[in-house]
């Protein structure tokens, strides 16, 4: 699809713009999970999970027209707030006009992988993790900390909150995280490959 093409030439194009110097990733033995320290994989996820992301995903596209853009700045605000060495990823280290533009091209295609993701969920899932260690090839080949997916997650349902104008019900939240948690598992596992 187009977006994901999209955001795998960004990912591709940050990774000379990002030969900088972020700290070595350290191994561990597995991925970190965001809720209730279970390892979530694309293939558990039930059809109910999928209704209820795809339910409350449209909700929040639908509420602006700079969808992309607003929803991945949020996240990433969020992100920076909870984990401020994340900010190191982005370049802003090296300026705050630096940080700035890396963190604008990767706030759209984090919300343009969602949007590949949920095309896909369903039956497919092999293609899924497929989209999905692409993906996290290209984070490791920037130099990715694995250590930020959780805090990625938490920075993912702030922005959906701010979105929706209201706080989830705790059985979209649960399965927003288990939806997260397997997506993240799947990037994160080819990150410390």
């Amino acid at each position: 699809s187009t977006s994901l093409s999209l955001c795998l030439s960004h990912l591709s194009s940050k990774k000379s713009a990002h030969n900088s110097k972020i700290p070595k990733l350290q191994k561990q033995t597995q991925p970190p999970i965001l809720s209730k320290n279970k390892q979530h994989k694309m293939k558990h996820i039930s059809y109910e999970q999928i209704a209820v992301i795809l339910e409350t995903w449209d909700s929040a596209r639908s509420s602006s027209k700079d969808f992309e853009n607003r929803f991945g700045m949020i996240a990433l605000a969020r992100l920076f707030e909870i984990h401020p060495r994340a900010k190191q990823a982005f370049g802003f280290d090296k300026g705050e006009e630096v940080g700035q533009a890396h963190a604008k091209v990767h706030a759209s295609a984090f919300a343009e992988l969602f949007d590949s993701v949920f095309q896909l969920l369903g039956p497919d899932v092999e293609f899924i993790e497929e989209i999905l260690s692409q993906v996290g090839r290209q984070h490791k080949a920037m130099g990715v900390n694995p250590s930020f997916f959780p805090f990625m997650g938490q920075a993912l349902i702030h922005s959906l909150e701010e979105f929706l104008g209201k706080a989830l019900s705790e059985e979209q939240r649960e399965a927003w995280e288990d939806v997260y948690d397997a997506i993240s598992n799947e990037i994160v596992k080819h990150i410390l490959a």
